[in-house]
Parts: C-alpha cells; sequence; structure tokens
C-alpha cells in the first residue's frame, strides 16, 4: 500500500483564506469550547487524544506507525509544553478533554535560495471521536491563528498523510490548501 502526504500552507499575505477568523483567546461563546495554554497537568489527556489519532496512522501504515500507546504519548507531553518555541493548546468542553493542538514558531533563516521567514508549523491537531463535527476543531485552529498573529506571524503550515481523508477535508475547509508535495517508492 502506498501513501504519501501533502503539505498544506496558509498564509493571509498571499489570501489563502477567504475571510479573517475573529477569536479571543478564552472561551468560544456560541459552542461552549474552551481554549486554554495545556499544562504539564495536562499530559495524561494529551496522551488519550493523541492515542486515536495514532491509531488511525499505525492501522493505515502499520510498518511505519507504532500502535498508540497513551501512557508512551502522555510521557512526551511536558517536554513538549515546556518547550517555548512550542504552542500546545487544550480544547475542553466541560471538564472533558475534547482536542489539542501542537504547534511550534520557526524562524527559518535567509539563504542563498530562500528569503527569511516566520512560520508557525502545526504538528498535532487531534479531537476525541466523540467531540468531533462540534467545532473542537475550527477553535483550536482559531485560537492557533490568534496567538500567531499576536507573535506577528502570518503563515501556518502543516503536513496531511493522504490516507486521512478527514483531516485534509477540514484543513481546506479552514483555508489551507497544498504548497508542496513528498512522495516516495514504497
Amino acid at each position: 500500500m502506498g501513501a504519501a502526504w501533502v503539505e498544506l500552507g496558509l498564509d493571509r499575505r498571499l489570501g489563502f483564506v477567504s475571510q479573517k477568523t475573529e477569536f479571543r483567546f478564552g472561551t468560544v461563546e456560541m459552542t461552549g469550547i474552551t481554549i486554554r495554554a495545556a499544562t504539564v497537568g495536562d499530559a495524561v489527556s494529551i496522551g488519550a487524544l493523541n492515542a486515536e489519532v495514532q491509531g488511525l496512522h499505525a492501522a493505515a501504515l502499520p510498518d511505519l506507525f507504532k500502535s498508540p500507546d497513551a501512557v508512551g504519548l502522555a510521557a512526551t507531553a511536558p517536554g513538549l509544553i515546556a518547550d517555548q518555541r512550542n504552542l500546545v493548546l487544550l480544547a475542553e468542553i466541560g471538564a472533558e478533554a475534547a482536542g489539542y493542538a501542537y504547534a511550534e514558531f520557526i524562524r527559518r533563516s535567509e539563504t542563498p535560495h530562500r528569503h527569511a521567514e516566520d512560520i508557525v508549523y502545526l504538528h498535532h491537531l487531534a479531537v476525541s471521536g466523540a467531540c468531533r463535527r462540534r467545532g473542537v476543531g475550527t477553535a483550536l485552529m482559531a485560537a492557533l491563528r490568534a496567538r500567531a498573529e499576536e507573535r506577528g506571524v502570518t503563515r501556518i503550515a502543516l503536513d496531511v498523510w493522504t490516507f486521512n481523508d478527514s483531516a485534509r477535508v477540514f484543513f481546506r475547509r479552514q483555508g489551507f490548501m497544498p504548497y508542496n508535495e513528498r512522495l516516495w517508492n514504497r
């Protein structure tokens, strides 16, 4: 079984987004979703949320992705949260962890071939299966955009595997479009 992934990007300066999303960091009143910065105390919740996505990846590409291990995944969360380059957001509905986003602020230096740039790279976006289609992913993306804009960063990039149709559709609806394609010889 072959697979590839497509890198998607969003840059307000280039007009990739059709409308500006207004979001105040905190509670999204219309949906009852709270988005906040994750703390080390959220590691178990983040591990459990990540395990759902890891399971999807392991089922699609078992020779590449390991089976989910929520405890092992939770053990990595404190390091991600503590790293000042990273932004880890937790979405909650009531007292329930509904989703999380893990992104990294990256400064790419100028080279002879490229201009310098600041980007936010979204490594993970996970929403609990029980909370999907309730605006959690959209709220996390709005919070990520708001945090990026606070730091003057207009470009957000991410990878999405070609087997993950729901993620591909979601990110396109969020205004992302392909800008690079990676291929392999499986």
